[in-house]
């Protein structure tokens, strides 16, 4: 039974890295699909909040938020290296830099909120112990 058990772990971590490794490429996917289209610079930084929602929603699922998030950084860095390439209407790579520092930020603030979130564990003894 132990070993049903042990695979039935691998699988839903295994499936856990691949989801957040293809949501990471399909959000910056999209980040770079809003860039291409000309939407302005300031709205990209929009895309902070579907990267905070992927982090949460796979920390909630998986409970270890450094699987969930270093492999949505594996996902999102591909085209995150390549929008950094890109300049601003003053020649700078800063806005660039900045909306792909965003996704990153959207990323570890989704953890840390689901950290924030969760219930404390409840030590049964200490309540048994107290009446």
């Amino acid at each position: 039974m132990k070993v049903e058990s042990n695979h039935r772990n691998n699988w839903k971590e295994m499936l856990i890295i691949l989801l957040a490794l293809a949501g990471g490429f399909l959000l910056s996917f999209l980040g770079f699909g809003l860039l291409w289209s000309g939407i302005s610079w300031s709205m990209q930084l929009i895309m902070i909040v579907p990267f905070f929602l992927l982090s949460y929603g796979l920390y909630r699922w998986s409970s270890n938020a450094t699987l969930s998030c270093v492999f949505i950084f594996i996902g999102a860095a591909p085209l995150g290296l390549l929008i950094t390439r890109f300049r601003d209407t003053n020649d700078s790579h800063l806005m660039p830099i900045l909306i792909v520092s965003g996704w990153m930020i959207g990323i570890l603030a989704g953890s840390h909120f689901r950290k924030l979130t969760q219930k404390p564990p409840t030590d049964s003894s200490k309540n048994i112990a107290s009446f």
